[in-house]
C-alpha cells in the first residue's frame, strides 16, 4: 500500500489529494500544511460585506469544477457569473471601452485601429514562426499588430499574471497554443485544433458533465469549496497535519523521510510539493543544494488587493470591470465590479469593488493604498463618491513570474528533480497561475500515475 505525502494545503495540494485518493483507494495520504488549508483561497466577512483577497472566482473551461461540486455535494451552492458583469472593459485614452469576447470580436472592437484588424483577419490565413523567448507583448504585436499588443495583451497580462506583457514569456504561459502555433500551417487551424483537442479530451473524460463555460463560485465564497474538499479528504482517509515541512531526505530503504522542525515522519514512497519556490528552496536545502539554489531563483510580483464598499445610489457601474493598459500609465492594473459578478456580496444598498496594486507593499501603509485606489477610480470613473469603508490585503511574494527564461528554467529543475524519485513539483509556479490550471494538473497527474 502506497504512502503518499503532498506538502502545502493550497488548492493545488488539497486537489492532489483528491484525486489520487479517488484512484488510489488504498493509499495512505497526507497533506502537511501549517496554516489553514486553501492557501491563497480566504474568504472572509467584513462589514457585511463577502471578501475574496485572493482567487474570487473559477474559470471552467472543461468542466472538471461542476465534476467536483457534484461529488462534493456542492451543486446547491454554486453560482454563476450574473448577466450584468458579461461586458468587460479596457481603458483606453482614458475612456472605458468594452473588450472583445471572442475571436471575432477583434473586428468590431473599438480598442484597435481599422488597418489592424484588417492585418488580423490576414493574419488567421498564414504560418508563424514563434522563438521560444518571445514575448507576449512581441508575440502579439508580431501576429496581430501593435494595438492589439497594446490593449489585448497588455491589460490581460496585468490583470492575470500581476505584470507587463513585455516580462512573460509566450511560450510559457500558453504552452499548447504557443506548440500548435509553430507547428500548424496557418493561425486559423492552430486555434481551432487547439480548442477541439482541449474541448474532446474532457468531454471524453468528463462526458457526464454538462456544464457552462464560464466564471463560478459559491455562495458563501470559495472557502466553501476549500472546506468542503477538506471534510471530503478526513472522510476518505486522507489525514491533515498542522505542520510545516523544512526538511527531505531518504532513509536506508530510500524511502523519502520529510521533516519538520520539531520532528520526523515516517517514510513516504512519493511526494507531491504544492508550495512556493522559497519554500522549496529551504527545504532542498541539505539534500540537493544545486536543486535548491536553482529553485530560489524564480522571481515573483507582489500584488495588493484594495476593496471599498460605495452608496450604491451614488455609484453602481455596470460591466465585469476593468482592466488598464501599461500605456495609460495608472496607479492601479484594474478593478473587478465584486457586486455585479456574483449577486449577495455587499448589503443592498452598497456596491462593492476589488482594486488590484502591483509593487512591493512594504513601500505603502494601508491608507496610502486605499487613497491610490479610491483616487485612480474618481479619475478614471469620473467618480465624485467616497468609499464607506475600504479594507487592504497584501500578497507578498505574490505570483510567480513566468518571465522570457523561465521555460529553460523549468527544463534545469526538472532535470535535477529526475534523479530524486517519487518526488513532483505542482502548485503556481510549475502549473500555471488559474485555479483550473492547478485542479486540472492534478487531476492529469493522478490518471497518469501508474498503480
Amino acid at each position: 500500500m502506497a504512502r503518499i505525502a503532498v506538502v502545502g494545503g493550497g488548492i493545488s495540494g488539497l486537489a492532489h489529494a483528491y484525486f489520487l485518493k479517488k484512484k488510489f483507494a488504498d493509499a495512505t495520504i497526507t497533506v502537511f500544511e501549517p496554516g489553514n488549508p486553501g492557501g491563497n483561497i480566504a474568504t472572509l466577512v467584513h462589514e457585511g460585506a463577502t471578501l475574496e483577497p485572493g482567487p474570487d472566482s473559477y474559470l471552467d473551461r472543461t468542466g472538471l469544477f461542476n465534476h467536483m461540486m457534484r461529488d462534493l455535494g456542492l451543486q446547491s451552492e454554486v453560482l454563476f457569473e450574473d448577466k450584468k458583469s458579461a461586458k468587460r472593459f479596457v481603458l483606453k485614452d482614458g475612456y472605458l471601452v468594452a473588450a472583445p469576447k471572442s475571436p471575432g470580436g477583434l473586428i468590431t472592437t473599438s480598442l484597435l485601429f481599422f488597418p489592424e484588424k484588417i492585418k488580423i483577419f490576414l493574419a488567421m490565413r498564414k504560418k508563424f514562426s514563434l522563438w521560444p523567448t518571445i514575448t507576449l507583448f512581441d508575440a502579439a504585436r508580431n501576429v496581430l499588430g501593435f494595438s492589439a499588443a497594446e490593449y489585448l495583451a497588455s491589460p490581460m497580462a496585468r490583470g492575470i499574471f500581476g505584470s507587463e506583457a513585455e516580462d512573460l514569456e509566450f511560450s510559457s504561459i500558453f504552452p499548447e497554443l504557443f506548440r500548435k502555433i509553430t507547428e500548424s500551417a496557418k493561425l486559423k487551424t492552430a486555434i481551432r485544433e487547439y480548442s477541439n483537442e482541449k474541448r474532446s479530451y474532457w468531454q471524453k473524460e468528463l462526458k457526464e458533465i454538462q456544464f457552462e463555460r464560464g466564471i463560478y463560485s459559491l455562495k458563501g465564497g470559495l472557502i466553501t469549496w476549500t472546506n468542503a474538499l477538506v471534510a471530503k479528504l478526513r472522510d476518505l482517509g486522507v489525514e491533515i497535519v498542522k505542520d510545516k515541512i523544512a526538511r527531505i531526505n531518504r532513509d536506508a530503504g530510500q524511502k523519502l523521510v520529510l521533516s519538520s522542525k520539531a520532528k520526523p515522519y515516517e517514510a513516504f514512497d512519493e511526494v507531491v510539493f504544492a508550495v512556493g519556490t522559497e519554500d522549496l528552496a529551504y527545504i532542498w536545502r541539505d539534500h540537493d543544494k544545486d536543486l535548491s539554489r536553482k529553485l530560489g531563483e524564480l522571481k515573483y510580483s507582489p500584488i495588493n488587493v484594495v476593496y471599498a464598499a460605495w452608496n450604491k445610489k451614488e455609484f453602481s457601474p455596470g460591466g465585469y470591470g476593468f482592466l488598464v493598459p501599461r500605456k495609460e500609465r495608472a496607479a492601479i492594473l484594474g478593478t473587478i465590479f465584486a457586486s455585479n459578478v456574483f449577486p449577495g456580496r455587499a448589503p443592498a444598498n452598497q456596491f462593492l469593488t476589488k482594486t488590484m496594486i502591483s509593487g512591493d507593499s512594504d513601500l505603502f501603509k494601508d491608507n496610502e493604498l486605499s487613497d491610490l485606489a479610491e483616487e485612480s477610480l474618481g479619475r478614471i470613473l469620473k467618480l465624485k463618491a467616497k468609499p464607506l469603508w475600504s479594507k487592504v490585503f497584501r500578497h507578498n511574494p505574490g505570483i510567480p513570474r513566468y518571465a522570457p527564461g523561465y521555460g529553460e528554467w523549468k527544463k534545469e529543475v526538472q532535470t535535477l528533480l529526475e534523479k530524486h524519485r517519487g518526488v513532483r513539483f505542482a502548485g503556481w509556479a510549475f502549473s500555471g497561475i488559474g485555479l483550473a490550471d492547478q485542479v486540472e494538473s492534478a487531476y492529469l497527474h493522478a490518471k497518469a500515475r501508474a498503480p
